[in-house]
């Protein structure tokens, strides 16, 4: 008996042996998940002598029926156990085999419509395991009663493992050769991209391959979410402006999913940066049918990297043109140029691919107060100003030289393209209607400098246009256009150079009302002005007062008494204008 259960016992160790040899070689040669799978139930079926030979693989949570050759094969894929389920569940959480002669006895069965496995009477199932890590359960079903003993157990317990080790290199060599995919497409993307910069394709190009690339209409944003402008068309679907999620401040923040435009659609936006500054935003528009593919993922990354080296070489090289052509302005508007000085000057602005006109007129564009010149300080705030007047800049005023301060720009514009000064006063109003939205809630004024005549007279224009700035502000007015000209007889002030002489003139006519006003509700130097602003017509400043015209004609005779002026003399109308305006330059 001795001999004959050891040949017996040798006899399964030689079929186990073959079984797991020929498994092994044929595990070896075969690629396909799917052809390994029924390539290990085929050989387990066989070699065990049972009727089917099903595959559970565990999955984050449950038990997925994965394989089998004699249940329902529709039901692969679909079928899942819950770990602690049925007697697949229950094996794969005791991590013990399983014997089951009649399943119909057993209580921890459990069946499953569809699966065809009423027809099976007995049953054994064995954990697959790689180290601690539960791969699955592997189980084999016959349509007679068997009685599976510890030699079939013990071979199955081998073939799981040696299955087990077959999934874990298929599912190494299934993450080894998607991670070559990414790699091989992160690097197509990447040479794409790379090829495009040195080609210097600019930045339209670019966010048209990263459309192409990602599968939606692209657009590039500024950092505070209003859209770059020459860059796609309006027509093109995108927002011209989109809210900036604060998780993009953050400097690992990627991609974020927002809404925006109207109606509201889906957009991917993602930062643009260099280092820790954000240069800007890339969106992405997500139509219907778009997918989170890794090439799309790659696209945006790649996009954005490019973009911002793009945005980085071009705002270098924008400073650099900008503080020679800064530079080169400021030095014509110091003033004090001899002929040969303003000849150097000249040759200068022509080597940087700039022509200084023979006549132009100085146009300055200045905040309206402290408050708003101080945001506008602020950092990036510069940069929104000159690329909102650099679409102007381009489409009316080509050939003008422009220098944007950190609050204020100027424009020396040639008398080519205004020949008069009506014509500057539009582009002035259009430069002011550019600025706008950067200024907001605060509001700027343009003023314009007479015609010079030559480079050594635009410093004084320039001089000018500041002076009609000044003295409009001081009279109240804001967000308006201010030329040196229309300020007429009363530019004569600036003429003055004895502030205390000025005072002097306007205590003289004007020094009986502020000292009433001071002490008395009714506002008689607000009606003298309201006077001089309608031309001295009662009716007209008595409406812009809305007041009655009885009342007006009381107030002319209280102002009558007070200072013994004739208002309806011309020479006092004139004096008192005069006054009124040196009153408001002096801030008196």
């Amino acid at each position: 008996m001795q001999v004959t259960a050891g040949a017996a016992d040798s006899s399964l160790a030689a079929r186990e042996l073959s079984f797991l040899v020929r498994l092994a070689q044929a595990a070896a040669s075969t690629q396909r998940p799917d052809e390994l799978l029924e390539l290990i139930i085929r050989e387990t079926t066989s070699a065990i002598g049972t009727d089917v030979c099903s595959l559970y693989l565990r999955t984050d949570r449950d038990l997925l029926l994965t394989a089998t050759n004699g249940l329902n094969e529709n039901m692969v894929g679909k079928v899942t156990m819950k770990v602690g389920e049925g007697i697949t569940g229950w094996v794969a959480e005791s991590r013990h085999a399983a014997v089951v002669p009649d399943v119909s006895q057993e209580p921890h069965w459990k069946w499953v419509p569809g699966l065809d496995e009423d027809r099976f009477h007995s049953m054994a199932s064995v954990p697959i395991e790689s180290g601690p890590r539960l791969v699955g359960v592997l189980n084999v079903q016959s349509t007679e009663r068997r009685e599976f003993n510890s030699g079939d157990i013990d071979f199955l317990r081998a073939i799981a493992g040696q299955v087990a080790g077959i999934l874990e290199r298929s599912e190494l060599q299934r993450r080894t050769e998607v991670q070559l995919a990414e790699i091989r497409l992160s690097h197509d993307i990447h040479e794409r991209f790379t090829k495009l910069s040195l080609d210097g394709a600019g930045l339209q190009s670019i966010l048209e391959v990263i459309g192409s690339l990602a599968g939606g209409r692209t657009a590039l944003y500024s950092a505070d979410g209003y859209r770059v402008r020459g860059l796609g068309e309006s027509s093109d679907g995108m927002p011209q402006r989109i809210h900036v999620p604060p998780a993009l401040a953050q400097t690992a923040a990627r991609e974020v999913r927002i809404s925006a435009g109207r109606p509201p659609k889906p957009l991917d936006v993602v930062p643009v940066r260099a280092g820790a500054e954000m240069l800007g935003l890339l969106a992405v528009g997500v139509d219907e049918g778009t997918v989170d593919s890794e090439g799309r993922l790659r696209a945006l990354e790649h996009g954005s990297t490019v973009l911002a080296l793009e945005l980085a070489k071009e705002r270098a090289a924008a400073e650099v043109e900008r503080r020679l052509r800064g530079d080169l302005v400021e030095e014509v508007l110091a003033g004090g140029l001899e002929a040969d000085e303003a000849e150097r000057i000249a040759r200068q602005a022509e080597r940087l691919g700039h022509r200084l006109p023979h006549q132009a007129w100085v146009v300055v564009l200045e905040p309206d107060d402290d408050k708003t010149e101080a945001a506008l300080a602020a950092r990036g705030q510069q940069d929104r100003l000159d690329a909102a007047l650099t679409g102007l800049i381009r489409s009316r005023l080509p050939g003008a030289l422009t220098l944007v301060r950190s609050a204020s720009a100027v424009f020396l514009v040639p008398d080519e393209l205004a020949a008069d000064l009506a014509t500057v006063e539009k582009l002035a109003a259009q430069v002011l209607a550019a600025a706008g939205p950067v200024m907001k809630p605060g509001t700027a004024s343009v003023g314009i400098g007479n015609l010079a005549h030559g480079v050594s007279e635009l410093a004084r224009s320039h001089v000018e246009a500041r002076q009609a700035l000044r003295l409009t502000r001081r009279a109240g007015g804001h967000g308006r256009v201010a030329s040196y000209r229309s300020l007429g007889a009363f530019r004569l002030l600036l003429e003055v150079q004895s502030p205390d002489a000025l005072r002097r003139f306007v205590d003289e006519l004007l020094g009986p009302l502020l000292k009433y006003a001071q002490s008395r509700d009714t506002p008689l130097l607000e009606t003298l002005e309201a006077l001089s602003t309608a031309r001295w017509i009662r009716r007209a400043a008595a409406r812009n007062l809305g007041i009655h015209i009885n009342s007006m004609s009381y107030r002319v005779e209280r102002i009558e008494a007070l200072t013994g002026l004739q208002i309806d003399d011309p020479e006092t109308r004139v004096a008192i204008s005069i006054a009124l305006r040196a009153r408001a330059m002096l801030g008196m």
